[in-house]
């Protein structure tokens, strides 16, 4: 029987609901509406992974520029940029008219992660590389492309994608691209409204993880200073 490795996800509480985290070189969509905090839970991934795993990570932002991004991020308690200074964590920009360079070089890509010793990546986010192609069907084989070529780099990949809403709560989301149904995994963040509180609460769900034997409940999320963290009663 091949070994399993998994991975620490440094969300508070994730782990648990994940069957242990996630396995080693595996590839999840992490997918939400706009504002849900998708950015926070990945940066969070590649930040606890370098920081406190000693696993260094790459973010490649192919929406919002590096500085932006940055900035958006200044409110959490974590030292980003020392964490680059120190080439824990590694930022490439591919401004969207340049979604073409990106999906030419996987190769370059996989050189600065042998050289660094990248084992977490992060791809934020998909659209615009789904835009870049003219019909479904040419979407659906460069989406295949794509995730043959990110698996050769031999890491664990969280790609992000916006969710088209669900009519009810009794749906499964779907992403706007359906980028999910070429990863292995898709964990999908969302809003209810609590009526006793009057507001909407971020809630987390694992839908699909190959292989893992995960939970299948929708959990509610506290977002603060130190990031994410799912409330998982114990």
């Amino acid at each position: 029987m091949e070994e399993r490795k998994f991975i620490k996800s440094g969300i508070p509480g994730l782990d648990r609901i994940l069957g242990g985290g996630f396995l080693e070189k595996s590839i999840v969509t992490i997918g939400g509406s706009t504002g849900a905090g998708k950015s926070t839970f990945v940066m969070q991934f590649l930040y606890k992974g370098a920081t406190e795993f000693n696993e260094p990570g790459l973010y490649i932002s192919i929406e919002e520029s590096k500085e932006s991004m940055l900035f958006h991020m200044s409110g959490y308690k974590w030292e980003i940029r020392k964490a680059e200074k120190e080439q824990k964590l590694v930022f490439l920009d591919y401004p969207v008219y340049e979604v073409d360079q990106f999906l030419q070089q996987y190769g370059a890509i996989q050189e600065i992660i042998n050289t660094v010793g990248i084992k977490r990546v992060v791809i934020d986010s998909i659209m615009p590389i789904a835009l870049y192609f003219s019909s479904e069907d040419e979407r659906k084989k460069g989406f295949l492309k794509f995730i043959e070529n990110v698996r050769k780099w031999g890491v664990t990949t969280l790609i992000v994608s916006e969710d088209t809403t669900a009519s009810s709560m009794d749906d499964i989301p779907n992403t706007t691209y359906g980028i999910e149904s070429f990863t292995d995994g898709w964990i999908n963040i969302s809003y209810k409204f609590d009526p006793k509180k009057k507001e909407r609460v971020r809630m987390i769900e694992v839908i699909k993880m190959k292989g893992v034997h995960h939970s299948m409940k929708l959990y509610p999320v506290a977002v603060g200073k130190e990031g994410f963290k799912v409330l998982v009663k114990k």
